[in-house]
């Protein structure tokens, strides 16, 4: 006969329910999961590091940022060198192939390649300010080739212009077509990127009929997607020499970076 005690005993096991199972992963599928994340790790790692700690004002998260007050030092005080990331030289080759917009000298010591929205407005702010500077002090001495790629990623606006500035690159009048996107960002629509062609001088027959047909869309497409899964969120964004550089900062972070690379070449 089952006494009291075993009473208790059995609804005490009832009310607990089945002891839970533990699931064993297969080791294969925990190596496959860590190797995936270490590849995803590193590359996010690496684009993301930028050489200032970013102080964004009024930025929306993985659209653009703006770093008015940089620190670009290491302990020594020095801008770091590329020599820090063994990688910088290989990721730059690799990049600068995918670049389809240059200026200035093909064998100048430093290369600078711009990830940008022309819709952003912290990239309008650096085209117009320390951009300007870097041309008159570096790209027109022959020390600096810099370039561009889309980064279109605010909005149907953003991608139209960067299509249009490669239909008007079709006329070699991409970097034309670009300072005016830049230096009137406020009026771009679908009239105004038509009106620019006009204004540059540009077969106007043949930049509407490469604009209207589509042309550039995928392409710009792919290269905005290409440089998301390499970790870049912002614009504007920057590769210099290999070392990312990230927000519309003043031209003297510019200039310290340069410098350093001129001196470490």
């Amino acid at each position: 006969m089952e006494t009291n005690e075993e009473r208790i005993q059995d609804r005490h096991e009832a009310a607990s329910g089945p002891r839970p199972t533990t699931a064993r992963s297969s080791p294969l599928a925990i190596v496959a999961v860590g190797l995936a994340m270490l590849v995803v790790g590193t590359m996010t790692g690496y684009f993301g590091r930028p050489l200032v700690t970013p102080q964004p004002l009024e930025v929306t998260p993985g659209v653009s940022v703006d770093t008015p007050e940089p620190n670009v030092v290491n302990d020594t005080g020095n801008a770091s060198p590329s020599q820090e990331n063994p990688s910088a030289e290989t990721l730059m080759a690799a990049i600068v192939v995918e670049t389809r917009h240059f200026k200035g000298n093909p064998d100048a010591p430093v290369t600078i390649v711009e990830f940008s929205d022309f819709r952003c407005p912290y990239c309008g702010r650096f085209t117009t300010g320390a951009g300007r500077e870097i041309e008159k002090r570096y790209v027109e001495e022959g020390l600096v080739r810099f370039g561009y790629q889309h980064f279109a990623i605010l909005g149907p606006e953003s991608q139209r212009a960067a299509e249009a500035s490669e239909c008007a690159a079709e006329q070699d009048a991409f970097w034309a077509y670009h300072d005016l996107l830049f230096e009137r960002q406020a009026g771009v629509n679908a009239e105004s990127l038509r009106q620019f062609a006009t204004e540059l001088g540009l077969d106007t027959e043949a930049f509407d009929a490469c604009l209207d047909s589509g042309k550039y869309t995928s392409l710009v497409r792919s290269e905005t997607a290409a440089l998301q899964s390499l970790g870049v969120t912002g614009t504007p964004s920057f590769l210099i020499n290999g070392q990312p550089l990230v927000g519309a900062q003043p031209f003297e972070v510019f200039q310290q970076v340069i410098e350093t690379e001129l001196g470490a070449n």
